[in-house]
């Protein structure tokens, strides 16, 4: 069955996706964080409607007419927007060449797909003949070394010469074993199987008795190409995540959900100061402090966070 394609990121909102993935943010931090839900779609339309602002400029409303900092949300000083900056710029500097990456991606995973759909038939029927001439080959092996083994054993009955040269035999492979040796208990185990292992010929008249083994179609050597493209993209984006984590790990500060109820309230902030009814006296849900310090840091803020 074909795996889905990896989903698209879209580039606006790709540092905070980072974020959330490695290791700063839980994928459950935003959404379960208290007061996030109080920003209801309704609320925004209704008073958009009643500022006779249209649905473009209209931006999320802030309904908190006081704020109440906890554990959880934290007050959005000068230091904690620096941090906030800092972590976001160097998700960004760390991630460089990630999208393309992915784009990439997704592109080499769409096109195997839409191969293997076109090919897959061919390519399971010459794969089901290849599984069955090596299950024949491997059972007609198995088959003639337990027939060597059945011989041999009923002629170490009759000649005493062969019976104590494998006796001497099993005697130091034990004392091999017993001492640790494993060099002495490889070479006393091969001398043992030497004797019931298929000889070049043994294996030749099996392998006559067998189908052949059908060489690689185009198809399959094609189908591999694009599989070690894609395992070679993987390998570089994860390469890319490493750098990432390791630059968020620098930051600290705050816990996830500390962090995730900030940058959702910076990211409100931003939304609603850059629209056409955005109002300084009418800014509701955060301090004065906070809002003269989100003032100093806005353009350091909009390009970090978009």
């Amino acid at each position: 069955m074909r795996s889905a394609p990896p989903p698209r990121i879209s580039a606006r909102w790709f540092p905070l996706v980072l974020l959330l993935a490695f290791g700063l943010l839980g994928p459950g931090d935003v959404s379960a964080l208290p007061g996030v839900g109080k920003l209801k779609k309704s609320a925004e339309e209704k008073a958009a409607k009643a500022a006779g602002v249209s649905q473009e400029e209209q931006a999320p409303a802030i309904t908190n007419d006081t704020v109440v900092f906890d554990d959880v949300v934290l007050e959005l000083t000068p230091a904690r927007l620096e941090g906030i900056v800092a972590t976001f710029n160097a998700a960004k500097s760390a991630s460089a060449g990630r999208p393309e990456l992915v784009e990439k991606l997704n592109k080499a995973q769409e096109e195997r797909n839409n191969y293997w759909d076109k090919h897959e038939e061919e390519i399971q029927a010459v794969r089901q003949k290849r599984d069955d001439a090596e299950l024949c080959r491997q059972d007609g092996l198995r088959e003639m070394m337990d027939r060597k083994t059945a011989e041999y054993s009923q002629k170490a009955l009759s000649d005493p010469a062969i019976r104590d040269k494998y006796m001497k035999i099993a005697q130091q492979y034990n004392a091999a074993a017993a001492s640790g040796d494993t060099a002495a208990t490889k070479a006393a185990q091969e001398a043992m199987m030497k004797v019931i292992l298929p000889s070049r010929e043994d294996t030749l008249e099996v392998y006559k008795k067998c189908p052949p083994v059908p060489a690689p179609l185009p198809s399959e050597t094609k189908l591999d190409a694009m599989d070690k493209e894609i395992a070679s993209l993987n390998g570089r984006i994860r390469d890319i995540d490493g750098k990432v984590s390791e630059a968020q790990a620098q930051q600290g500060g705050m816990t996830r959900g500390q962090f995730a109820m900030a940058s959702e309230r910076i990211q409100m902030y931003l939304s609603w100061r850059q629209s056409k009814s955005y109002s300084k006296s009418a800014t509701r849900g955060f301090s004065k402090e906070e809002i003269d310090a989100l003032e100093k840091y806005l353009e350091k803020l909009i390009a970090a966070m978009g």
